[in-house]
C-alpha cells in the first residue's frame, strides 16, 4: 500500500532555504519535488500524511534489509503523536549486503520493563537515531525507549542532527541543542513559566563510503533529556557514539541499562556514574548557584576533567572558545545582562552551541529571562517566530549573514580550520595562510567561513571596566602552557560571577529593607513592593560596586552611567525573573518564622483567632495557606497539631 505525496503541498520557500555557495547534491536539507513513501501503517489502517507544508519533508525509510525498522508509528491516543510500529514482515530477510549499516533498528533487541523505565528518564528521556538519506533528507530511523514526540519535536530534533554550514567535513561532532517542547509530557519549564524545552545531545558522523551515492555516510545519534546537564550529556554522546556506530545496538542497550541503574539525580550531590566501562563522577547543580571548582566535591590539584563532571558546564568552557576575544567578554556580558538580542556565529556545531551556553551562563546566579538556542538551524519551526529581544541564538548557517543583518548584536567566535575538498584539514605554517584583518559589518553579505573574523560587532558602547590585570594573567598563562585551560576556565568564570554579584550588591541592599524585621504571629507575613524611584535612591546614596569605565568621568554628557545601567535592567526581563526567584526565597523564609511564631505563642494567650490561624495552617484551604504548610518541618507540625488539640479542648471545657 503506496501514499502517494506527489500531491501534497510543496514545502514553504521561507523554511526552505537551501545553505550558500554548496551544491543540492551536498545540501543536507535538499529534497527532490515529489517523493513516494511505502505506508507503515497495516493494510486495514488508511495512511496518514504528515504535514509537509511548512517545512522540508520528513519521511521514515524502510529498513535496508527490507524488514520494518521500529519506525515511529502513529498513536492511537494523539493523532500527530508517533509511536513506535512493531509489525515484521513475513518474508526471510536475504543475506547480509556489502556496506550494511549496522546501526539499523532491531526490533526484537530492544526492551526496558516499566521498572527500568521510570529509573531511566530520571535522566533521560531516550535516544533518536537520525540518518541523512539522499531522496528523503533528514529522517528519523527509530527512538528507544519508545517515546511519543508531536511532529514538530520530530522536525527540530531531525534538522538540528546535521550540521547546517557549507563544511564538508570528515569525521565526528558533538554539540548541543535546545528544542521547543510544543506538548510534549517530557519537558520541563524553561527560563519563562510559559515554555518548555527538550535538550539535544548529539554526535554526528560522517565518514567516505563507496556504498552510498552520495559518497558519504552522514548519521546522528542524540541523546535527548529534560535536563541541561551539557558537561554530563556530552561528554555521554562522546564515549557512546564510536562505540554505537562500531557495534550497533548493543552498545545502545547497554548504556539504557547503566542509566537505568542509576540513583534520582539530586541537586548540589555528587553521584558516581558507571557508563560503558567508564565511572563519570558527577557533580549535578543547584538552581541558580553557579558550579566552581571551590565549592565542588572535586580536588583540584588532581581533578580528572574526563571523568570529574560538573553538568552544567560544557566541556570546552567560557576560556576555550573566547581566549582570541577575552577582551569582548565584558560587553558580552553586558548584552546577557540586559537581555539584549544575540547572535553567535561558528564554524562548527561544537564551537557554536558550547559558547552560547557559556555565554548564558555568564549572569550566573541571575535567571537568564529568554530564550537561547545553543545551535539554531534555518529549518526549525520557530525561524519565522523569534522575539526582538530576550534571545541568544547560535548559528553555523551562511545564509544568517543576510538574515540577521538588522540585528544590533554579533558575535563570531572560533578558529576557522581550512579543508580540502574531501574534507581533511590544510595544516597552517606560519604566514603561509593570510587572513583578512577587516571587521566583518553587521550587513556583511560574505560566506560566513571564508570572512571570519572572529569578535564582537555592536551598537551597543559598554560601560563596565576590563579587568587588565586579569587578561595580563591569562595572556602569559597561556604563553606559558600553565596552568591548564580547566584552571584557567574556572578564574575566568568565577571574574564574571563575582562581577554579577558585585551588580546586584545595590539590589539585594534595597530588597532586604521590603522583609519585615518582625514576624507577628497575626497574620501572614508579606514583602513590601519593589519602588523603582526608592531603589534608586538607595543606589545614589550608596553608590554601586562595579568598575565602570574611567573615561565616564571625563566625559560632558549629563548621564549617569550607573543611573543607566540599572535603569535599563529595572526594563528587561532578566530583573523580573531575578525579582521573583529573590521573593520566593524571601517569602518562604517569612512563612518559616511566622510557622515558628505560632509554635512559640503563649498558651495562656490562647485564642479562636490563634485557633483559626492553626487550622489555617495545617488544613490548608488556598494557596497562600499551602505555602505555610509547605514551609512547615515535621517538628512544627508536631507542635501545632499538640497546639491546636490543646486549643479544642480547652473550648470544649468553656
Amino acid at each position: 500500500m503506496e501514499a502517494d505525496l506527489s500531491a501534497m503541498p510543496r514545502p514553504s520557500s521561507q523554511l526552505h532555504i537551501p545553505s550558500i555557495d554548496r551544491p543540492p547534491e551536498h545540501n543536507l536539507s535538499f529534497t527532490p519535488p515529489a517523493i513516494k513513501s511505502r505506508s507503515l501503517l497495516t493494510q486495514s489502517s488508511p495512511p496518514q500524511e504528515a504535514d509537509i507544508s511548512d517545512s522540508p519533508r520528513l519521511l521514515r525509510k524502510q529498513s535496508s534489509l527490507g524488514v520494518p525498522s521500529n519506525r515511529l508509528g502513529i498513536s492511537n491516543s494523539q493523532p500527530d503523536l508517533l509511536v513506535k510500529d512493531n509489525s515484521r514482515s513475513d518474508t526471510s530477510s536475504p543475506p547480509p549486503v556489502v556496506g550494511l549499516d549496522i546501526t539499523e533498528n532491531d526490533t526484537e533487541r530492544l526492551t526496558l520493563d516499566p521498572a527500568d523505565m521510570a529509573h531511566f528518564r530520571k535522566w533521560v528521556i531516550g535516544f533518536c537515531v537520525v540518518n541523512f538519506d539522499l531522496e528523503i533528507g533528514q529522517a528519523l530511523d527509530y527512538v528507544y525507549p519508545p517515546m511519543e514526540l508531536t511532529l514538530s519535536e520530530q522536525k527540530n530534533i531531525c534538522f538540528s542532527a546535521f550540521p547546517d554550514s557549507n563544511v564538508f567535513e570528515v569525521g565526528d561532532q558533538v554539540y548541543n541543542v535546545r528544542v521547543r517542547a510544543s506538548r510534549s509530557g517530557f519537558a520541563v519549564s524553561g527560563p519563562t513559566t510559559s515554555a518548555g524545552f527538550l535538550y539535544g545531545y548529539v554526535f554526528f558522523r560522517q565518514k567516505k563510503d563507496r556504498t552510498i551515492r552520495r559518497g558519504y555516510f552522514q548519521k546522528s545519534l542524540v541523546l535527548l533529556s529534560q535536563h541541561p546537564y551539557v558537561g554530563l550529556f556530552s561528554r555521554m554522546v562522546a564515549i557512546l557514539g564510536p562505540t554505537f556506530f562500531e557495534t550497533g545496538q548493543p552498545a545502545l542497550e547497554a548504556a539504557c541499562m547503566n542509566i537505568a541503574h542509576w540513583d534520582p539525580p539530586a541537586e548540589g550531590q555528587a553521584h558516581d556514574l558507571s557508563f560503558l566501562g567508564h565511572v563519570l563522577q558527577v557533580e549535578i547543580p543547584q538552581l541558580y548557584k553557579p558550579q566552581l571548582l571551590e565549592t565542588s566535591p572535586f580536588d583540584m590539584s588532581n581533578l580528572q576533567p574526563d571523568l570529574q563532571i560538573m553538568a552544567s558546564l560544557p566541556v570546552g568552557g567560557l576560556y576555550h572558545h573566547f581566549k582570541d576575544i577575552l577582551k569582548d567578554l565584558w560587553l558580552i556580558w553586558e548584552l546577557v545582562l540586559l537581555a539584549e538580542p544575540v547572535v553567535v556565529i561558528a564554524p562548527d556545531p561544537g564551537v557554536c552551541s558550547e559558547a552560547v551556553v557559556s555565554m548564558v551562563d555568564l549572569i550566573n546566579p541571575i535567571p537568564y529571562c529568554g530564550d537561547y538556542r545553543p545551535y539554531f538551524t534555518i529549518q526549525d519551526t520557530d525561524f519565522k517566530y523569534f522575539p526582538a529581544s530576550n534571545l541568544v541564538l547560535g548559528v553555523t548557517n551562511p545564509y544568517f549573514n543576510t538574515a540577521i543583518e538588522h540585528w544590533p548584536h554579533i558575535v563570531r567566535v572560533g578558529r576557522q580550520q581550512l579543508r580540502k575538498p574531501d574534507g581533511t584539514l590544510i595544516t597552517a605554517h606560519g604566514n603561509h595562510i593570510h587572513h583578512r584583518k577587516a571587521k566583518p559589518g553587521l550587513g556583511n553579505r560574505s560566506n560566513v567561513l571564508f570572512d571570519f573574523v572572529q569578535g564582537i560587532t555592536s551598537k551597543r558602547k559598554a560601560v563596565i571596566a576590563k579587568d587588565r590585570e586579569l587578561l595580563r594573567m591569562l595572556t602569559e598563562a597561556a604563553v606559558r602552557g600553565h596552568p591548564q585551560d580547566w584552571v584557567l576556565n574556572n578564574i575566568l568564570r568565577r571574574h564574571f560571577v563575582d562581577l554579577t554579584e558585585k551588580f546586584l550588591v545595590p539590589l539585594n541592599r534595597y530588597f532586604s529593607t521590603l522583609i519585615p524585621v518582625n514576624i507577628p504571629n497575626t497574620k501572614p507575613p508579606r514583602l513590601r513592593p519593589f519602588q523603582t524611584d526608592q531603589f534608586m535612591k538607595s543606589l545614589k546614596e550608596h553608590g554601586p560596586q562595579l568598575p565602570f569605565k574611567s573615561t565616564f568621568k571625563t566625559r560632558t554628557s549629563t548621564t549617569d552611567p550607573t543611573k543607566e545601567l540599572y535603569s535599563q535592567f529595572l526594563k528587561c526581563g532578566n530583573f523580573a525573573t531575578w525579582l521573583q526567584l529573590r521573593t520566593t526565597e524571601a517569602q518562604a523564609e517569612m512563612n518559616k518564622r511566622y510557622v515558628q511564631s505560632l509554635c512559640d505563642v503563649d498558651p495562656s494567650r490562647s485564642s479562636a483567632d490563634l485557633k483559626l490561624r492553626i487550622q489555617e495552617v495545617l488544613y490548608p484551604s488556598s494557596m497562600s495557606c499551602s505555602d505555610l504548610a509547605n514551609a512547615m518541618t515535621d517538628k512544627q507540625r508536631e507542635q501545632l497539631y499538640k497546639r491546636l488539640d490543646s486549643l479544642l479542648e480547652s473550648g470544649d471545657q468553656r
